[in-house]
């Protein structure tokens, strides 16, 4: 999970990533700031990448990916985003919305072929507000592993509260 140091060290990536972009950035000054600020807020590792008219001005990596492994960063490092995603595909939904191409009362099995049966009477109102009546991970859940699409397709599937049954 992101915590608020976290999100405001994401925050002072993105604003670095836009000055550089306007100017030319002090590279060490750079390198300097975003170290103390790792220190400062204990991150361990972040992927830094400037670009300017669609081409790639800097690309860093800093830290650990995986400090268990002593792995460093590197500019193509993917990191997980927990749940800092949701915001972002909440909009994305809602333009579609407003655009007609899909509505808030549609059933998630319009979208999403091959669901489970208890799918059919979920929305995508439900999902977007969190009422859809999915639990919480089950107890066994390892947040460590890499699941594919379709594992966690079938843990997500049989997840949901008796709402369904």
């Amino acid at each position: 999970m992101m915590t608020a140091s976290r999100i405001s060290l994401v925050a002072l990536t993105v604003w670095i990533s836009s000055a550089a972009a306007a100017q030319a950035v002090d590279t060490d000054a750079v390198n300097e700031y975003i170290r103390s600020e790792m220190l400062r807020q204990h991150v361990p590792g972040l992927s830094l990448l400037v670009s300017r008219a669609g081409n790639i001005v800097r690309a860093q990596g800093y830290g650990l990916s995986n400090v268990e492994l002593q792995v460093p960063v590197k500019p193509e490092t993917v990191f997980q985003s927990g749940s800092v995603g949701k915001q972002f595909t909440a909009t994305a939904v809602m333009m579609l919305v407003e655009e007609g191409k899909i509505g808030l009362d549609d059933p998630v099995t319009k979208y999403l072929k091959g669901g489970p049966t208890t799918w059919n009477q979920v929305t995508i109102r439900e999902l977007l507000s969190h009422t859809a009546g999915l639990t919480d991970y089950p107890k066994d859940f390892d947040f460590r592993r890499d699941y594919t699409e379709a594992q966690l397709l079938k843990i997500v599937g049989s997840r949901f509260s008796n709402r369904w049954a």
